[in-house]
């Protein structure tokens, strides 16, 4: 694979186009400097200026935006490619979960934050239309759905890590399913995606591995500085004789992402107690950034967007991404997604739980 080669080719597509006026070519110079040596939150600043803006044709800046926040999260092309397309001469058993072990080595922090950001201005840009559904793609649009997957695929795999307890190289390494996190992180999740269509669920509920237990669930609300409330049930998950804790949204089926303890204001504390300290939401009175979305909702479209992105490629590099990316669904789902009927995806929910607990 000739990894120089595409990634010259990608930004020349995807970046600066050329300048029409010399505000424009003032604005995107700095821009460009910054991302190119790493300065992305001065990028971020200067994208989010409404006078730079502004300067793009046709919300160009959207682009520079989303690679911006690319590789603010630690992860831009570079790394992807490095990380997707098999090495020859490599003695690593290539495969998706090698793929997430790699990846998550090279995430900033703000991972999940930057991701959604990332993604999000790359919708804006593409009118939130899916790649899927877009005909007769242009060039440029191929090459914008091609990120597009990427960044999905990327959102996926640090999701995989954050079930995995930030230890995705221990869940991989593990070839018995029965890494302690992941079961208890899977467990959640497959509560909250069977909650949704059934509201009678007793406590405990043990239909999860053996072992795994949803011991407890308690409604809280959380009320941000602005008055925003947002309300989760707080669920005890234990197995091994540990519990973990995870806040679960009832309208969305699944749990969310959270980050270290605190009161339903948001104030920080230091461990769980019951009526007073919980785990924490990411996105903190935001819009919430939940788990099957980056988990299954991503996996899907950032296939199908890669495939776009590949379609017309005529050469060894576009073909070799597109070759990983079946050998990743033949890994994730055993029977593949010749089956799955015209216009469904093809993972659903227990695909992506099976495949996280090794059945």
């Amino acid at each position: 694979m000739k990894i120089a080669y595409l990634l010259a080719l990608i930004p020349a597509t995807l970046l600066i186009n050329g300048c029409d006026d010399a505000e424009s070519e003032v604005c995107r110079y700095y821009i460009q400097n910054d991302i190119d040596n790493a300065n992305f939150e001065s990028a971020i600043d200067r994208l989010e200026d409404k006078n730079c803006q502004d300067t793009y044709p046709n919300n160009e800046y959207l682009v520079d935006l989303s690679s911006a926040y690319l590789g603010k999260s630690g992860l831009p092309l570079p790394v992807i490619l490095r990380a997707l397309i098999e090495d020859e001469d490599s003695s690593e058993e290539f495969s998706f979960e090698n793929f997430v072990s790699e990846i998550s080595q090279s995430a900033e922090p703000s991972v999940l934050l930057d991701l959604d950001s990332s993604s999000s201005a790359l919708d804006d840009y593409l009118n939130n239309v899916t790649c899927k559904s877009i005909q007769n793609t242009t060039s440029t649009e191929e090459n914008i759905c091609l990120i597009t997957g990427f960044i999905d695929v990327l959102k996926t795999s640090m999701a995989i890590d954050v079930l995995a307890g930030g230890n995705v190289a221990a869940w991989a390494d593990n070839e018995n399913g029965d890494d302690p996190s992941m079961l208890r992180s899977s467990c959640a999740l497959e509560y909250s995606n069977k909650h949704l269509n059934d509201v009678d669920f007793s406590i405990p509920f043990e239909d999860c591995k053996p072992g795994v237990t949803v011991d407890d669930s308690e409604e809280v609300t959380f009320t941000g500085s602005n008055g925003v409330t947002k309300t989760y049930n707080h669920l005890t998950i234990s197995y091994d004789g540990v519990s973990e804790y995870f806040l679960e949204s009832t309208t969305l089926g699944s749990t969310i992402f959270s980050n270290n303890y605190c009161q339903i204001d948001y104030a920080v504390c230091n461990d769980v107690e019951q009526g007073v300290c919980y785990t924490c939401p990411l996105g903190q009175g935001k819009e919430d950034l939940n788990v099957k979305d980056y988990l299954l909702n991503s996996l899907n479209s950032g296939f199908d967007s890669i495939e776009v992105g590949t379609q017309s490629s005529e050469d060894d590099e576009g073909s070799d991404i597109q070759e990983s990316i079946d050998d990743f669904r033949l890994e994730i789902k055993s029977e593949g997604c010749s089956a799955v009927p015209e216009g469904e995806d093809c993972f659903t929910m227990d695909d992506i739980i099976d495949y996280l607990n090794k059945d």
